[in-house]
């Protein structure tokens, strides 16, 4: 089959870098395009730093940078744009290419919130997708976005408990450094160091949750309405989300049923498939030191969906109260491969 041109912003970031490894050998995209920073056009992918391992694939190596302008990428035929670009930067850039008709995978936080704009986590929300073809009804591209990374290995992990009728949550993230971008905190600010706030995030875990398992009226989402009370915690990792979770149930439930949801849960027909879902997007595990990030943060099948799955241990029921801990790749599921899954999942749905 012919490959759709894409094109990936902000190719010099984590993210970026991120989004180029999991477009190597694409079954569906090919990479034609790369674009960052004004100080960048001319120059070569290769001659920038790998700011992740292997995250300048040879494959791409000899790609040159072009400027953030719509029309040199609809010149080269560029459908589809993967955007890992800061939140200030993306919200213009990202809606000039959806209104030259080109379908935007969005990383970035500048449009998440937005009332046609659906904040896709396939496996939760894939119904929300029909809000893609009422941005179509007024311009010919469109806008999608993956969750912040937070948020994600929060959504992900509820997946098996959403029949338990959550009453309400508390959460607590331990979040990895590289979440903050690259360079990322200064060594002496986290090195030996724990910090207790990450500007913005607690409101964006509680918002996003909210819209991700909403339901869709009249072109809008209306999110579900859950108390959440959330902690978000700067810890000195590289890599891997970890949240301990403390639901609230509207009726009781024990262990043994708590934890067969998790283990029977399988993705739905609308995903199961693609390129880059795991198959088993939720795992388990009642090793009571796991998960780790050192052991645990690459995890999901087949070899594409490494990273994508999230894992849950340290499980405990007490009538109506569950409590878990849970562990998520923020770069991987939270970040580029959510973007990339929810292409595929447009692009399944033709949509591109």
């Amino acid at each position: 089959m012919n490959k759709i041109n894409c094109a990936v912003l902000g190719a010099t970031g984590v993210v970026g870098q991120h989004f180029l490894k999991l477009l190597v050998a694409h079954p569906t995209f090919e990479v034609t395009a790369i674009c960052a920073s004004d100080a960048r056009a001319g120059k070569k992918l290769s001659e920038m730093k790998e700011v992740v391992p292997g995250g300048i694939p040879q494959e791409f190596a000899d790609l040159v940078f072009d400027p953030m302008d719509v029309d040199i990428l609809a010149s080269k035929n560029v459908q589809v744009i993967f955007s890992g670009l800061p939140a200030d930067v993306a919200r213009d850039v990202e809606s000039n290419a959806a209104q030259n008709g080109i379908k935007v995978f969005s990383n970035a936080g500048s449009h998440r919130m937005d009332a046609d704009v659906p904040i896709l986590i396939p496996e939760i929300n894939h119904y929300q997708i029909e809000l893609l073809r009422i941005q179509q009804q007024k311009k010919q591209g469109f806008i999608a976005c993956n969750a912040n990374c937070t948020t994600t290995g929060l959504t992900m992990a509820l997946l098996p408990f959403i029949d338990l009728n959550i009453k309400r949550m508390v959460v607590a993230s331990y979040q990895a450094v590289s979440g903050a971008g690259y360079p990322g905190l200064p060594v002496m600010d986290i090195s030996n160091n724990v910090i207790p706030y990450i500007n913005n995030e607690e409101p964006k875990v509680c918002r996003e949750t909210g819209k991700i398992f909403g339901h869709v009226e009249n072109g809008t989402i209306i999110p579900r309405e859950w108390e959440i009370f959330a902690h978000c915690i700067r810890v000195p990792t590289i890599v891997g989300h970890m949240i301990s979770v403390h639901l609230e149930l509207d009726g009781s439930t024990d262990y043994d049923t708590v934890a067969g949801l998790i283990r029977n849960y399988l993705p739905p027909a609308e995903v199961a498939g693609l390129p880059t879902a795991p198959e088993k997007p939720v795992l388990f595990t009642e090793q009571q030191d796991r998960p780790q990030p050192r052991y645990d943060v690459d995890l999901g099948t087949p070899e594409r969906a490494k990273g994508m799955a999230v894992i849950i241990g340290r499980l405990e029921v007490n009538k109506n109260i569950v409590r878990f801990v849970t562990l998520s790749n923020n770069l991987v599921r939270g970040a580029a491969g959510g973007s990339v899954l929810n292409a595929e999942l447009a692009y399944r749905l033709k949509l591109i």
